[in-house]
């Protein structure tokens, strides 16, 4: 039995925690604790890991990320809490954690004032603790969700961020008050959809106007740099299409609309209508009742505003279409007149952003399943007559475009691991030196930090090198798995969703081009397993 570890103490409090005085909770009173008992059994204290105002609900910590990855560094094998609550709230992962991940890695988890020890046989009531430490947050989130409600019924608005043309009352954050260095932009906006303008061309003259968009106005006036895509310093068609269909600017507040889908969670759900809260003449409008009436009757009686996305489990190739300009996902949607309408993929910031961010890239989904389709029928048939030849084509056509560069991965993995084991071989030998008196411990110290941090620097850059050199190795059974794949359907004649996301990792569409009165458009399709077959095989083109 171990009788030393190196011990990593880890210490948690988030806000729910704290409720602003709890010093028993508080994270010196926590760390105080754990250093103690490792003083108490004589063991070496190799690190302390604070997380402050993070909850227990999820592991997506800092210094929780960071102790992990000491232990796989083998910096720690031994890791204290003052109870399981400070490991987390989240039942199934603190459990996993206790019960596989330290267990496996060799680690000895100690949660003192619950008695837990995963040395010892006292871990009987460690699952009863994460779920009663699970209920705590449940409890909290419950709580705080009906307050919420309660108050939104009262008309609190209860958002985080005021609408553009708003601002937060600085005597009552609950209140809204406008904002007059932009409000007579909202009443230019529905005063052009009053006169019949559309989205995208209000979008455009913003721009042209140089107006900041809501996005990068909002952080203009926090004084912080817009951490967004550079899309979103632009007006685009959905930016003014929040504002329109926003009642906030008619005085009223609508809320409920979106509720986290569990308290473990931050992701949103979308909430019936029925079960949103309006509250009528909240706060001073914007605009008055009689223009929000007229820009609403005006939008619904026009061509519609904002295409209509397609639903992504009626479009093949929903997520999959890419655009080859931008790089952005191609949106789905019918476009054409009523009646005769088809089903269009579009490069997604062009459809929200206009001609200044890209252009349209348009392609039908029937011309773009023919093309798949075609493609697919073609390796299949390769496949049934002789599907040994196609392996060893594609094989040999993948290794003489990666050779240099696998061999590079290799060299560089082989460099990496030398120089790794050369830097701890020479902190043995500073060790030697400090500890017989040769060397100052200042100078050692110095020297230990810098090798620190290249050994940290090297062994950063272990993993994707790694995984570059299974890569190049696995080259061949990722080849005949896709073969497999695409000899199913040699006599297929239509596609659906379920086959494009079996078989394809993306597809990219480039814009139409005319070369001699001739229309064309690149396809480029990158199946999964293999990549893009077409710089092999000749690349595909949908001539319009």
């Amino acid at each position: 039995m171990q009788n030393c570890f190196d011990v990593g103490i880890y210490t948690r409090l988030s806000r729910d925690d704290n409720n602003g005085n709890l010093e028993s909770m508080s994270i010196g009173n926590q760390k105080q604790i754990l250093i103690d008992y490792v003083k108490e059994k004589g063991w070496n204290l190799a690190e302390i890991y604070i997380d402050d105002g993070y909850s227990g609900t999820n592991f997506d910590r800092p210094d929780f990320k960071r102790l992990v990855k000491d232990i796989e560094k083998c910096r720690i094998n031994c890791v204290i809490t003052k109870d399981l609550s400070r490991l987390g709230r989240n039942y199934s992962m603190t459990g996993y954690y206790t019960d596989e991940y330290f267990p496996e890695k060799n680690v000895r988890y100690i949660a003192i004032n619950d008695g837990v020890d995963t040395m010892g046989n006292n871990n009987d009531f460690a699952a009863f603790h994460n779920v009663i430490n699970e209920y705590y947050p449940r409890d909290i989130s419950r709580k705080v969700r009906q307050v919420k409600k309660s108050n939104a019924a009262k008309g609190m608005f209860m958002g985080s961020r005021a609408p553009y043309g708003y601002k937060k009352s600085p005597s009552d954050k609950h209140v809204l008050i406008i904002d007059e260095d932009v409000a007579h932009i909202v009443r230019r906006i529905f005063h052009d959809v009053a006169n019949g303008e559309n989205g995208r061309r209000i979008a455009e003259q913003l721009n042209q106007d140089g107006v900041l968009s809501p996005i990068a106005y909002y952080y203009q006036s926090l004084d912080k740099n817009n951490p967004r895509k550079d899309e979103s310093m632009v007006w685009g068609s959905t930016s003014v299409l929040n504002i329109i269909e926003n009642r906030a600017y008619a005085g009223d507040l609508v809320q409920g609309r979106r509720q986290v889908v569990s308290f473990k969670s931050k992701k949103k759900r979308k909430t019936d209508p029925e079960e949103w809260i309006i509250v009528e003449n909240t706060h001073e409008p914007i605009v008055s009742r009689d223009l929000w009436d007229e820009s609403q009757k005006m939008r619904k009686s026009r061509t519609p505003f904002r295409t209509p996305k397609v639903d992504r489990d009626v479009s093949i190739f929903a997520g999959l279409v890419k655009c080859a300009d931008c790089g952005s996902t191609m949106a789905a949607s019918l476009r054409g007149r009523e009646g005769k309408q088809k089903l269009t993929y579009r490069c997604g910031r062009y459809a929200n952003h206009g001609k200044e961010i890209c252009s349209s890239h348009n392609i039908r989904e029937e011309i773009l399943e023919e093309i798949v389709l075609n493609d697919i029928c073609k390796y299949a048939k390769q496949v049934e007559n002789d599907k040994q030849a196609l392996i060893d084509q594609i094989i040999s056509a993948m290794k003489k475009e990666t050779a240099a560069e696998g061999n590079m991965a290799e060299k560089q993995l082989h460099t990496t691991e030398q120089k790794i084991e050369e830097i701890n071989y020479t902190v043995k030998s500073l060790y030697k030196e400090k500890m017989s008196g040769k060397m100052p411990e200042t100078f050692f110290y110095s020297l230990l930090s810098d090798y620190k941090k290249e050994l940290e620097s090297l062994e950063d850059k272990l993993p994707s090198l790694r995984d570059r050199v299974i890569e190049e190795k696995n080259q061949e059974q990722n080849v005949v798995h896709w073969t497999n794949s695409v000899s199913k359907y040699l006599k297929i004649q239509k596609l659906d969703r379920s086959l494009a996301r079996e078989l394809i990792d993306s597809i990219i569409v480039s814009e139409l081009t005319s070369v001699d009165g001739k229309s064309s458009q690149d396809i480029t399709i990158n199946y999964k397993f293999v990549g893009n077959l077409q710089k092999f095989f000749g690349k595909e083109k949908n001539a319009a």
